[in-house]
């Protein structure tokens, strides 16, 4: 089976540590080193695309918009950033692998990156220009899968931000309202704004509160939530249950901290956030197609 543009993503960023490539170079050097058979190459999309060659150009797109790579003054040629020397010195020590999860969380202008204006690109060179769009099913020519990808990961980045742009009260209200849809406690008990030294909300796990409370902190920031935060939170539940919810992430220091900790906290980062707004359909709804082929 082909590997999939995320799958291409860690051997890519490494090959592009030991030299500069093309995208041509590269599809042929990735070839060799992932074993790909020649039937295997051959394998061409419904729209008569090569699978492979189009996955490594994904692969080299995800790593562009994470600025893991980036073009060099030689037309076509792509080098390896400091950022992404970082990400593969980080993903050896953490044994972790590069792939799409990755890019999320430890690339800060990952999803941003997606939000292209095509208004701005180059009139001057148009083959440029559709290099860096994003969802172009016929100029891509690319097939379903990874239309999907695309497709969910723009939507992602569009939650995101219609969530960052709820009011406070708002925002609140949704953390308990996903918080409630997970199956943690009742909304006939649910109370928004406690006044208690920075707790945003408090759901009790029973309509009687017989099984306790848990106390919610919902925090719509940009930087990440730093240890202090979760020190205060932790502070002020005192050892109950408690979920932290944020729009950005939390710092290492952060997560130690609530590793540590006795009691039992849940946190919530913005990807985590994304997805279970997803999965509940808090803030978006889910929309399905028929696809049909012939047998």
């Amino acid at each position: 089976m082909l590997p999939t543009s995320v799958e291409i993503l860690d051997p890519l960023l490494k090959l592009i540590s030991k030299a500069p490539q093309t995208r041509k170079n590269a599809t042929q050097e990735l070839e060799k080193l992932l074993k790909i058979s020649k039937e295997q190459m051959d394998i061409k999309s419904n729209s008569g695309n090569f699978i492979f060659e189009n996955r490594v150009g994904w692969a080299f797109t995800y790593l562009t918009k994470a600025e893991y790579i980036k073009k060099t003054s030689e037309k076509a040629l792509y080098e390896i950033t400091d950022l992404g020397c970082s990400a593969l010195k980080d993903s050896h020590e953490s044994n972790l692998i590069i792939n799409e999860s990755y890019l999320k969380t430890k690339s800060p202008n990952y999803l941003s990156n997606w939000q292209v204006n095509r208004s701005e690109k180059s009139q001057d060179n148009p083959l440029e220009a559709l290099d860096d769009k994003v969802l172009n099913i016929n100029e891509f020519e690319m097939n379903l899968e990874e239309s999907i990808d695309q497709f969910n990961l723009q939507f992602e980045v569009e939650l995101l931000n219609k969530i960052k742009n709820l009011s406070w009260q708002e925002f609140e209200d949704l953390c308990s309202r996903l918080i409630e849809k997970m199956g943690y406690g009742v909304s006939a008990t649910r109370t928004i704004r406690v006044r208690d030294g920075g707790i945003d909300g408090e759901i009790f796990e029973d309509e009687l509160g017989i099984n306790g409370v848990i106390y919610i902190q919902a925090k719509r920031y940009d930087n990440n939530i730093s240890v202090n935060d979760i020190k205060n939170f932790l502070h002020t539940i005192n050892k109950n249950k408690g979920i932290f919810i944020t729009t950005s992430d939390f710092t290492k220091d952060a997560m130690a901290e609530v590793k540590s900790y006795r009691g039992r906290v849940a946190l919530i980062n913005k990807e985590s956030l994304i997805k279970y707004c997803k999965k509940y359909e808090i803030q978006c709804a889910k929309q399905t197609i028929d696809i049909f082929k012939t047998i």
